[in-house]
């Protein structure tokens, strides 16, 4: 949207960054003293770690999670100003990721880019909050990547956790020669998979890149780009056919030419959710191979949760699950909304629009509010 007056970026993964290197943003931001992405700190620190997003550098305000900050979004062309309070809010789904709560003459908007909050977790977050009460949220984007009933339940990320350091301890105590391949698909955001190995066994996990950590020590004492370790979530092009030949992606062999023994371990979600019948969190599926369940979304019963809680007026969804279609989502959401009625309809509106419905349909809606 290159009319816009402010650009938000909730976490830096590839699906949430389209569009910022496009040549027409550049030239807008060129010729442009007002225009800036918001972040979190820990975004921007990496989204600067890639040089094709260097020309954002002046540009980019990083904004304190969890403080209320006054910011002006002004018109450059003409010069009309509106003034806005934006909070992050913890979104638990990657380092830097975070929910912009918007609050603003026209209402209050909250948009949660990716997210996994456990069940409970909205009622601590204090921000949510206006005294004792939830705020009155008019409008909510939601994460809906698993907003389908054979998601309902995902093991928590403790309990994963769980499976996979005792499947890596039970394999790397075995010799020095045992090695640990995790099949990671995402460049980053799977720190905290990465951290509790490295705390509980003692063993770094050898990466691609460390640049990305230089000012995040929390993360980057626990990663090494030494290949002389029995943890590896390194990457190469054609790393499925590099394991099949008994080699690693970073092509690491024993300092004495002894043969590794390696095994793999692939975190996902969308996987055991298709499964027919109840699984454990580990899955083996080769001699060799292992699937872990690792979600950084929440599940379909987490988020009735987190929409139960806040009853937002309206919620639109972000993402359309595979397999679902817009309709069958909306049909799931739409009860936990203020606006609900079954002749009501949830029709769609820009993100960047947040007026509050006509005071006829606020008293309409306010009839039928859960109690």
């Amino acid at each position: 949207n290159l009319c816009a007056r402010a650009y938000f970026l909730s976490h830096c993964h590839k699906d949430h960054m389209k569009g910022l290197r496009a040549p027409t943003l550049k030239r807008r931001l060129a010729c442009s003293l007002k225009i800036c992405l918001y972040c979190s700190p820990v975004t921007r620190e990496l989204l600067l770690t890639n040089p094709k997003y260097k020309f954002w550098e002046n540009h980019i305000v990083s904004l304190e999670v969890e403080t209320p900050t006054q910011i002006s979004l002004v018109d450059e062309a003409s010069g009309e100003k509106e003034d806005l309070v934006v909070t992050l809010l913890p979104a638990g789904h990657c380092p830097g990721s975070v929910m912009f709560l918007f609050q603003g003459g026209n209402g209050t908007v909250l948009y949660t880019g990716d997210f996994r909050l456990a069940k409970g977790e909205a009622a601590r977050m204090e921000l949510l909050h206006s005294g004792n009460r939830v705020k009155d949220i008019q409008s909510v984007y939601l994460d809906t990547t698993f907003c389908d009933p054979k998601f309902y339940q995902i093991p928590s990320r403790e309990e994963c956790m769980k499976g996979i350091l005792e499947l890596v301890c039970s394999w790397i105590t075995l010799s020095p020669y045992h090695v640990v391949w995790l099949n990671c698909k995402a460049a980053y955001g799977y720190e905290y998979l990465f951290t509790n190995l490295s705390e509980e066994l003692g063993v770094k996990v050898h990466v691609n890149r460390l640049d990305m950590f230089k000012n995040m020590p929390e993360i980057i004492s626990h990663v090494t780009s030494d290949r002389h370790t029995q943890i590896h979530a390194c990457r190469h092009p054609r790393d499925d056919e590099w394991l099949q030949g008994n080699r690693l992606p970073c092509g690491m062999t024993s300092r004495d030419g002894r043969c590794l023994r390696i095994i793999s371990i692939k975190p996902s979600t969308m996987w055991f959710g298709e499964r027919t019948r109840k699984t454990n969190v580990i899955v083996r599926t080769g001699e060799s191979s292992y699937r872990a369940c690792f979600s950084f979304h929440s599940s379909y019963s987490e988020i009735q949760d987190f929409l139960n809680y806040i009853r937002p007026v309206n919620v639109y969804p972000n993402v359309i699950p595979v397999g679902s279609t817009e309709d069958k989502v909306i049909e799931v959401l739409k009860p936990c909304c203020r606006s609900y009625s079954k002749n009501h309809e949830l029709s769609y509106k820009p993100l960047g629009a947040l007026k509050r419905s006509k005071a006829a349909d606020l008293a309409e809606t306010g009839k039928k509010r859960w109690g």
